[in-house]
């Protein structure tokens, strides 16, 4: 039987008779994880076995509770340290990419302190003109036009100094964290962690769930044997999603865990892991169609693409997720994940995402406005992702994660003008055309002649997009966009005589945007 992701269901417990046993075990658990993790975090730790048996003497506890406790405190050690390294790898980038900063900056104030410097020496007389090495890097003009403001060198000088300010405080953060031990968060003290394993009955050994008279039976540590008795047993309500996926796993005898935690005095959460087999897949193979979607702040785009890679259809999502509460957010975005599954079911095609990466771009959040900053902060594509992922799981349908490298680019120079889409539906219909491995070449009046030939087609969309990079959108509506020719190399008794459009003002070969010249279509 093939397994499939774990998955956790949660009921409540108000038993008072549970509630007071699970006070009781939770302060002996404690007790025994604090211990646990003194001893793993030694130089030279225990065995496992080793450290089984000390925690089963210290706390009076067996042996299975122990396994429970360790596999519990490693989770949290190794969670710890893992998070410990990201931050370490976010200070450094921030860092490099500061004393980046700081270096183009030290070079331009240096070379306009010159430039200041050869100007005066002209003023006084000393030199007959500026020599022609020697140019300015910032205006002389105020950036707000008052003589109360600072000049834009004058700016630079400042930011300078606010730099080495901030690099002298990532360092110092970067030596603190690598000088001070691990600190590691057991969580709330009102836990109860019980492991399960397949090779144990029914799933858990120290907790035992009857499904048919709805009980949970539990071993009782040794040291609360004299008030609870050797097991303890009160009735629970079973989940009220996924009852089926429980009863097939209690069935088949799985790995089952169990995890209580504390909710208020008088109710505790009983939350049950195991893994569930995905559904049956029911979506036809990638070759036959995909649908692509597009995630941005103000909208989701969504394009579907048949077995020949031609459009079958597109439309978007209205969703306004900027500076919205946690739960409306997740709401909105369940909303747009139900309607794309059913158009996934409807035409039986897998659904192909974009795998983001916002890891660098959070390294430099201090250089980017404050818009850029605000869209990236409230960017929720983990939790769109996330929701899409178990729908899908569970109704069979395929998810594809490609790469997005240069999808707008391409939707807009190929596609956006082809089928009247616009930059978000004409971004997914890529998705769904790289789901599908079709080709991203570029369209022929766009392409040019390289020497070098067994260059990947991405490096040729790079050097269209750096051309076209602050061009209007509205621009590429127009039909047949076009590149200009002199991209090409001219060879020897050739002329071009191309017309242009659109995209041809963004190369700075010719006057206003949407201009024609040549009257041509």
């Amino acid at each position: 039987m093939t397994l499939g992701e774990s998955r956790t269901y949660v009921t409540t417990t108000t038993n008072q008779w549970a509630v007071a046993f699970l006070n009781d075990a939770a302060t002996v658990g404690y007790d025994a994880k604090i211990e646990c993790l003194k001893l793993l975090l030694e130089q030279k730790p225990p065995s496992k076995s080793r450290l089984n048996t000390q925690l089963q003497l210290s706390s009076d506890i067996n042996k299975r509770q122990a396994n429970s406790i360790i596999a519990y405190v490693e989770g949290a050690v190794k969670s710890a340290k893992e998070c410990r390294s990201n931050h370490l790898k976010l200070l450094q980038g921030k860092l490099k990419h500061t004393t980046e900063v700081i270096e183009n900056l030290e070079k331009k104030i240096k070379a306009h302190s010159y430039y200041l410097q050869a100007v005066e020496q002209v003023n006084r007389g000393k030199k007959k003109k500026v020599p022609k090495s020697l140019k300015p890097k910032y205006p002389d003009a105020c950036p707000r036009r008052c003589a109360h403001h600072l000049t834009l060198y004058r700016q630079a000088q400042v930011k300078l100094h606010h730099k080495k300010r901030y690099t002298h405080k990532l360092k110092q953060n970067i030596a603190h964290i690598k000088a001070s031990p691990v600190h590691v968060n057991l969580g709330n003290k009102y836990t109860v962690e019980m492991i399960g394993s397949k090779d144990e009955s029914y799933g858990n050994q120290i907790c035992q769930l009857d499904l048919i008279g709805k009980e949970l039976h539990i071993r009782v540590p040794y040291a609360l044997e004299k008030r609870y008795g050797k097991y303890i047993q009160f009735p629970i309500r079973l989940p009220k999603h996924g009852t089926d996926n429980l009863a097939t796993a209690w069935y088949n005898k799985q790995a089952l865990t169990y995890r209580f935690i504390q909710k208020s005095l008088t109710e505790w959460e009983i939350h049950i892991t195991f893994d569930v087999e995905p559904a049956p897949r029911i979506t036809a193979p990638v070759s036959w169609g995909a649908i692509g979607v597009d995630l941005n702040p103000n909208c989701i785009g969504w394009a579907m693409a048949d077995k020949d890679g031609n459009l079958d259809g597109f439309g978007q999502f209205k969703v306004n997720i900027q500076s919205q509460p946690k739960g409306r957010t997740e709401a909105i975005l369940v909303d747009v994940v139900t309607d794309l599954t059913k158009l996934a079911l409807e035409h039986k095609r897998p659904i192909v995402v974009e795998k983001l990466d916002f890891s660098d771009k959070k390294k430099r959040l201090r250089e980017l406005n404050t818009r850029h900053n605000r869209m990236l902060s409230n960017f929720a594509y983990s939790k769109f992702l996330q929701l899409l992922l178990a729908r899908c799981f569970k109704l069979g349908i395929q998810v594809i994660e490609v790469n997005p490298a240069y999808s707008s680019w391409i939707g807009l120079i190929k596609f956006m003008s082809m089928y009247g889409m616009n930059s978000a539906t004409a971004a997914a219909f890529v998705l769904a055309r790289r789901g599908m491995f079709l080709s991203e070449r570029l369209p022929a009046r766009t392409a040019y002649q390289e020497t070098e030939s067994l260059k990947h087609v991405w490096s040729y969309w790079r050097s269209v997009a750096k051309r076209v990079k602050g061009s209007s959108r509205h621009s590429f509506y127009l039909p047949r966009l076009t590149v200009y020719s002199r991209l090409r190399p001219v060879r020897s008794g050739e002329s071009w005589d191309e017309p242009s459009s659109a995209v041809v003002n963004s190369f700075g070969e010719l006057g206003e945007v949407g201009e024609n010249p040549t009257g041509s279509r």
